[in-house]
């Protein structure tokens, strides 16, 4: 049993040498009076632990902050890329869409102006050859020989 509280003596002292430097900078102020002494190590704990919970709170904040406005500016840019990409195709379309109608009308036109310029041309060279031929027949025609013909009895 002496051996076991040796042992266990040993281990505290031990424990005690090697982490000296880390209780102290836990407690720094060691007084004559305990409760001094408690009251000071108690504040300055407390001070370093707020210390602490801050700059994490800070830090995760920032982070937060940082991967927020990071999303938002994906979300931004690539709203944007999509409008102008869409707002490309739709121009792309309409300029296609004009353009197709445009040689639509075009043709259709050029269509009518040639089934009019046929159709007088028709109509000119029916009317100039009926009236050369009216006015071949009527020059020779004889109105007296008509009648005596009429009124000839054979």
């Amino acid at each position: 049993m002496l051996i076991k509280l040796g042992i266990i003596v040993s281990v505290i002292v031990l424990g005690g040498m090697i982490f000296s430097t880390e209780i102290t900078s836990l407690f720094p102020n060691t007084s004559a009076l305990l409760a001094d002494s408690l009251k000071d190590d108690i504040t300055s704990l407390n001070a370093k632990v707020t210390d602490s919970a801050e700059n994490r709170l800070d830090s995760s904040i920032d982070k937060t902050i940082q991967s927020v406005s990071d999303s938002v500016y994906e979300g931004i840019t690539d709203t944007g890329d999509k409008l102008v990409e869409n707002v490309n195709e739709k121009i792309s379309e309409g300029i296609t869409d004009t353009g197709d109608k445009l040689v639509e009308n075009v043709n259709e036109k050029i269509s009518e102006g040639i089934t009019d310029t046929g159709d007088k041309l028709v109509e000119n060279v029916n009317l100039e050859s009926s009236t050369e031929v009216l006015v071949n027949e009527v020059s020779g025609f004889d109105p007296f020989s008509l009648f005596k013909n009429l009124f000839q009895i054979n």
